[in-house]
């Protein structure tokens, strides 16, 4: 069936009666929405009214087609660029091609097209978007390899929420409650941290010996007059050349024990770093949307030259061609 067949229902699903609009066509639910998905001629098609009465958005053509690559790369979710969608849109697929219906048997092309589509736009544009958790920004800020040995100090949520990302090489936990220090070992996943993760005393002479072990440190307390300044001391003393310290527990270093520390970072950093990368991540999003647009003008070229459904027969440059004709 060609393109125009293609229409796409969408709608929130919070408090929605049940729908009677296409209902031999694949339904795909979510705790978020309803979609579904047909292939129909336009004059059996729901109108956009009867489509609006039912609180749904109406797709058709390629519109529809642009609209599926969309939620399918996980461009139309909370958020941007989930994996989630996907499994599920496998899933309502194969059920729904399973019945053998004519409906499903009209879908499949496209269908097949629709994955094949996805699966070259995530990897181009969407595989590595980073998160921007402050675990996912400490490890990226101090690289993706940490041979460690890594010093955790602290034992709040902060630390707790960066330990699992501290997953090479051997990490050394130090706070002044082990009691706390113990619950947080306690609530990670089971063999995360078994032989590799070492609670040190809570005690200063085993904090300095931590300092004196390590090749990275980060600080997730506040700064403290009374013992930065052997911290720094031991740092100076023993740093390896390599060797970095994120204190997440002071803004800057300037007019702090730690001013002028080697290989010394600070919460601004960690925060500009996350700016970057939102910028980067937003762009990388503009991106695969405008893949979206330009896949589904391809669907809508291969269609307009009698190709067989869900083939192609253009490529990126006839794109450019047609774009620039007006095409």
């Amino acid at each position: 069936m060609p393109l125009s067949n293609l229409i796409v229902l969408n709608r929130r699903t919070a408090e929605r009666p049940p729908t009677g609009l296409l209902p031999d066509g694949l339904v795909l639910g979510t705790c978020l929405r309803e979609v579904r998905i047909a292939m129909l001629p336009p004059a059996e098609q729901p109108s956009a009214a009867e489509a609006d009465a039912a609180g749904f958005e109406r797709h058709v053509g390629a519109e529809a087609y642009r609209f599926l690559l969309q939620l399918a790369c996980g461009l139309e979710s909370e958020i941007a660029g989930e994996t989630e969608i996907l499994g599920q849109i496998k899933q309502a697929w194969r059920e729904h091609e399973a019945t053998g219906s004519d409906g499903a048997k009209a879908l499949r092309p496209w269908m097949q097209r629709l994955l094949q589509d996805t699966k070259e736009i995530r990897s181009e544009y969407v595989v590595g978007l980073g998160s921007a958790t402050y675990g996912s920004l400490v490890r990226r800020l101090l690289g993706a390899e940490l041979p460690g040995p890594t010093l955790l100090i602290g034992a709040g949520q902060l630390a707790e929420t960066i330990l699992p990302f501290l997953d090479t090489g051997q990490v050394l936990v130090w706070n002044r409650s082990r009691e706390r220090a113990e619950a947080m070992l306690a609530r990670q996943r089971a063999g995360t941290t078994e032989g590799r993760v070492r609670l040190l005393e809570a005690t200063p002479e085993a904090e300095l010996a931590g300092w004196r072990q390590a090749r990275d440190v980060i600080l997730c307390i506040p700064a403290d007059a009374g013992r930065d300044a052997a911290r720094v001391r031991t740092w100076r003393e023993h740093a390896r050349p390599e060797g970095r310290v994120l204190h997440l527990g002071i803004d800057g270093a300037a007019g702090t024990a730690w001013e002028g520390l080697p290989g010394l970072f600070t919460l601004r950093d960690l925060f500009n770093l996350r700016d970057a990368q939102a910028s980067q991540r937003e762009a990388m999003l503009e991106r695969a949307r405008r893949a979206c647009r330009n896949k589904a003008q391809l669907a809508r070229l291969d269609d307009a030259d009698g190709s067989r459904a869900g083939s192609s027969n253009h490529g990126w440059e006839d794109l450019a061609v047609f774009e620039a004709l007006a095409y």
